[in-house]
């Protein structure tokens, strides 16, 4: 019985310390956000992120592809948007002074966008710009000493993101 309660006490220090020893996402400094994407198609995402302690300020640049061959229209989308996050954890983090090792932030960026297909006609070409409003949701989490992994769900072309927070 004593050899399991000290195991048990040993694999639970061991585990503490090791979360414990996890950085916590960045509040201040500067963020080089890039990542994959998919659905549709398949995409990549690349930005600028200011994190402060309860909100992120940000600018992202997003390239899409819907190929055919892949059943996708073949348009191509190009878009930049500049935007705000509110960091959940980081307030709680704020509020309470809670070590969590993780952020919830909940967003909106706003921006233009192109979009290319081939063979369009000229009314279609007349309408390849377009302004957007995308509401996201992020989870970013430690993935080194200043690397941090990042997933993201918005409602503008590519729908799913994910990659790496580079600190810099």
């Amino acid at each position: 019985m004593h050899r399991a309660r000290a195991t048990l006490i040993a694999l639970l220090l061991a585990f503490s310390c090791s979360a414990v020893a996890q950085p916590v996402p960045p509040d201040r400094g500067r963020v080089l956000q890039a990542g994959l994407a998919a659905a549709p198609g398949l995409g990549v995402q690349l930005g600028y992120i200011s994190p402060r302690s309860i909100y992120t300020l940000e600018g992202i640049f997003y390239l899409d592809t819907a190929p055919s061959f892949a059943g996708g229209e073949g348009n191509t989308q190009l878009s930049l948007a500049f935007g705000s996050a509110f960091r959940i954890t980081g307030l709680i983090r704020t509020m309470g002074n809670a070590p969590i090792l993780y952020d919830l932030d909940v967003g909106l960026r706003l921006g233009p966008g192109l979009l290319f297909t081939p063979g369009e006609t000229r009314a279609q070409k007349n309408q390849q710009f377009g302004l957007f409003l995308e509401p996201f949701f992020r989870f970013v989490s430690a993935f080194g000493t200043r690397r941090f992994f990042f997933g993201e769900a918005g409602l503008h072309r590519p729908f799913f993101r994910a990659g790496l927070w580079f600190v810099f």
